[in-house]
């Protein structure tokens, strides 16, 4: 894949940071230039204001959060553990879309019954925060060591294993929903094949039996499934069906978040992921802001006032056409 849409975020969050300094970055700066690298880093905000790249209404949560939970953060330019000032991270892109709504039912069921056509009776709290009030689980791992394998040392939530950027589970009736959610922003890949012994040996056997992904004509191993994005969505295909499998839920409808006008990314996708799926029906590829649109919506008819600054946000950095 080439990276002209990863060049064109990058320009336009670069303006906006110079337009917006103030009003959405608390006075951040950019890096500036690089000697190392020879070039601009008008895009990333220096390490010592990182905090500043998230939405102001979730900071100091959001860091509290993943520090309780040991979450990793994505890094780059060898940052230190805490947000990325990378202005185009899709980790950071996830959080300031959905960490305002995290605690908030009502806002959950909104955007999951739009994007799924399901009618909940109930957002239940996560699967693993311990928190009554935790109805989105960010960078959510269960028993990876157990159900998929992964037991590379270190692992953990956001770090050396199937890591899904977003969990909702609902219930419907008697049964249980997995809402899988997997964020891309601006990611593009080179066709690279990642299949080894070690990952051969975890998921083989696991799409072999798997009562939703295809086994390919020419067989698993340097299959579509060991390229990326494709290797991703794989994985959290098993690991959701393997916490079907042992009670945690009945049924998963799996999300895959891509900008619309990130076109190279949402055809990979669709030409060489959802072909492999056996009920395509029960996955989806949408926009972020028509994930967070009935908010929105909820907003402009004056029915969510506490949400019309984070729309204003979303709006202004990421909305703008």
């Amino acid at each position: 894949m080439t990276k002209d849409f990863l060049e064109e975020k990058k320009r336009e969050q670069a303006s906006i940071l110079k337009e917006y300094r103030t009003s959405l970055f608390d006075n951040a700066t950019d890096i500036g230039y690089s000697k190392k690298n020879n070039e601009w880093f008008d895009y990333f905000i220096k390490p010592q204001e990182s905090n500043k790249n998230l939405y102001k209404g979730i900071r100091e949560e959001a860091i509290a959060y993943f520090e309780k939970y040991g979450i990793a953060w994505w890094q780059c330019l060898n940052e230190p553990n805490e947000p990325t000032g990378h202005m185009v991270s899709s980790q950071i892109n996830c959080l300031n879309h959905l960490f305002a709504i995290r605690t908030d039912e009502k806002a959950v069921r909104l955007i999951i019954e739009k994007v799924t056509g399901i009618q909940f009776d109930e957002i239940l709290p996560s699967l693993i925060d311990n928190d009554e009030h935790s109805f989105i689980s960010f960078e959510f791992t269960l028993d990876n060591d157990k159900l998929l394998g992964e037991n590379d040392e270190g692992w953990g939530r956001g770090i050396l294993c199937t890591s899904i950027d977003v969990m909702i589970i609902a219930r419907k009736g008697e049964k249980k929903w997995l809402i899988p959610i997997e964020w891309k922003y601006t990611e593009s890949y080179k066709k690279e094949d990642k299949t080894n012994q070690t990952r051969m040996d975890r998921y083989a056997h696991l799409i072999e039996v798997s009562t939703q992904l295809r086994v390919p004509e020419d067989g698993i191993a340097h299959s579509n499934y060991f390229s990326e994005p494709n290797y991703e969505l794989m994985r959290q295909t098993l690991l959701c069906e393997q916490l079907v499998k042992n009670g945690y839920a009945d049924y998963f409808f799996h999300i895959n978040i891509i900008p619309t006008e990130h076109t190279e990314l949402r055809s990979v996708v669709e030409k060489e992921f959802v072909p492999m799926l056996k009920d395509s029906s029960k996955f989806r590829i949408i926009d972020p802001h028509d994930l967070l649109a009935p908010i929105e919506q909820e907003v402009i008819n004056n029915s969510y006032e506490e949400y019309k600054d984070l729309i204003n946000y979303l709006q202004t950095r990421y909305w703008k056409k």
